[in-house]
């Protein structure tokens, strides 16, 4: 079972926005991972306006590398939880996504996103997100397969580490060098066609 608001050929692909949109950015990142936090924190504000202006879907694909080098299964366990928000939503996914981000336990190899009252205790920034249905899903681990097969497909792009954002068949500069900052929104939409 796919939670809503996903596509690809598994389904194991979260979208933002239109799929009909004229472009697509694609977004790949890690929950336990920094740089990916980073990202998000400086530009999923930008991707959500432009694709709410229909200039192009965001699609997100995530990885789960740290559970397998760190050990734990935060990243998967966090990205189940992130599909019982789409099932309620676009914008709670995207504000859980966030909100998940935020909380983000440091350093990575704590591997506190496997806990449910922490995934829940998230959620508690997101208006509208928790009810029953969430809670149950989140604690039962609904989406916990569907998890798994979207951090394996993860592998398909051939794209080595997180972040790494595309522009359609375009790489983009997302962090100013490894490890290191976020590009700002500013930087980020310098380098999209026609800006």
């Amino acid at each position: 079972m796919n939670p809503a608001n996903t596509t690809g050929a598994d389904g194991t692909t979260v979208y933002y926005g239109d799929l009909e949109a004229p472009h697509q950015v694609q977004v790949f990142l890690e929950m336990r991972d920094r740089g990916s936090r980073r990202v998000v924190e400086s530009l999923l504000g930008t991707l959500r306006k432009d694709a709410d202006d229909g200039k192009y879907v965001v699609k997100f694909h995530f990885a789960g590398m740290i559970d397998d080098t760190a050990g734990g299964s935060g990243s998967r366990r966090a990205l189940s939880a992130l599909g019982a928000a789409a099932d309620a939503g676009q914008r709670q996914f995207a504000d859980y996504l966030a909100a998940l981000f935020a909380a983000q336990p440091f350093p990575p190899g704590y591997d506190h996103f496997s806990e449910t009252p922490v995934l829940l205790s998230a959620a508690d920034a997101v208006d509208g997100l928790r009810s029953a249905d969430f809670d149950r899903k989140v604690t039962e681990g609904t989406y916990l397969n569907w998890a798994g097969v979207a951090i394996a497909d993860f592998e398909l792009f051939g794209v080595v580490g997180t972040p790494i954002a595309w522009y359609d068949e375009q790489v983009l500069q997302v962090v100013k060098e490894e490890d290191g900052p976020a590009v700002s929104p500013q930087e980020f939409l310098a380098q999209l066609p026609g800006r």
